[in-house]
């Protein structure tokens, strides 16, 4: 699905690194790892509700895959089979702490809640928010994070890093803007797949 979301250009780099990956470049590895990492720990905490779990399991989901790099060519297929392996991995933990701990009961709720479908959507949208804040500005990616996704008002952010609160509110227009013309079409076709 990425690849439908971005640019001509994107899909290109998607593949050639999808071919580096297959081929067995570790910086193709790399690539794919800044690519979907935040992603896959956002969906395995969803299902675990551990983020140090999360982590771990979707750092060794890019170790799995790597050691299946031969068998992997697409970036639609690279990425298929992490969400594929966080996804078994994370059922798995849930599972093995469901012996061991009664967490696992005051879990169940919350994740028989959620489809896997309705997680790995919330986690493309994750990975599309965090892709685009790379593209802002320091500044603005700042004033972004710490305004909506910390909840802090322009006077805390103004107090924080020392500056006039008009500057915080042009640095916010600025990258609500910037990430408006990132968002329209990621998110269009993510409606359209969700429909």
């Amino acid at each position: 699905m990425p690849a439908m979301l971005n640019t001509g250009n994107h899909i290109e780099i998607n593949e050639e690194q999808a071919i580096g990956f297959n081929q067995g470049y570790e910086k193709s590895l790399s690539y794919f790892y800044h690519e979907f990492y935040p992603a896959l720990a956002h969906y395995s905490f969803q299902l675990t509700r551990s983020r140090p779990i999360a982590e771990e399991i979707a750092s060794d989901a890019f170790v799995k895959a790597w050691r299946m790099h031969y068998k992997l060519n697409s970036y639609t297929g690279i990425k298929a089979y992490l969400y594929k392996i966080v996804h078994r991995d994370s059922v798995t933990t849930i599972l093995s702490e469901q012996k061991r701990d009664k967490i696992y009961k005051d879990l169940r709720p919350e994740i028989a809640t959620d489809s896997p479908f309705d997680n790995m959507v919330r986690s493309e949208v994750y990975r599309i928010v965090h892709s685009a804040l790379k593209d802002l500005s320091p500044g603005a990616r700042r004033v972004i994070i710490m305004h909506y996704l910390e909840g802090k008002s322009t006077g805390q952010i103004s107090r924080e890093l020392n500056l006039h609160p008009s500057t915080i509110k042009t640095q916010k227009m600025q990258g609500l803007k910037a990430l408006k013309k990132v968002f329209i079409k990621p998110m269009l076709w993510l409606l359209y797949f969700c429909i």
